[in-house]
């Protein structure tokens, strides 16, 4: 019989207490063997995960910079036709108001008067 800090009872010597000892540190270090690789395959996991959502994302902000610049070319072509249309109605009025004013010179002088006169009464109260 052994006495000492490994010693736990009469059928216990010291080569079984370092014995046990060592069989208990290989369980450990299973153990931590068996976790080290549970922790590494979720962080690989997360990983993956992580690539697949930002992979998602950049596909949909790609997706959104495609439909502004669409919409984007959409709105600059519509306002080029409005100007367009604007600007051909601001030429036609242009022609008829000179074409007026060719063939009825005195009715224009009698209306700029009476425009005139009620801008007068306007401004005067």
């Amino acid at each position: 019989m052994a006495s000492g800090m490994f010693s736990r009872g009469k059928d216990r010597t010291v080569s079984e207490a370092a014995e046990t000892m060592e069989d208990q540190i290989a369980d450990l270090r299973d153990q931590i063997a068996t976790l080290a690789k549970l922790v590494a395959q979720e962080a690989s996991d997360g990983a993956d995960e992580a690539r697949s959502r930002f992979s998602m994302f950049r596909k949909n902000a790609r997706q959104a910079r495609d439909d502004a610049a669409d919409n984007l070319d959409d709105l600059i072509a519509s306002g080029e036709d409005i100007l367009g249309e604007l600007t051909a109605r601001y030429r036609d009025t242009g022609r008829e108001v000179r074409r007026t004013v060719r063939e009825h010179p005195i009715a224009t002088l009698g209306a700029a008067a009476l425009a005139g006169f009620v801008i007068a009464a306007i401004l005067r109260r």
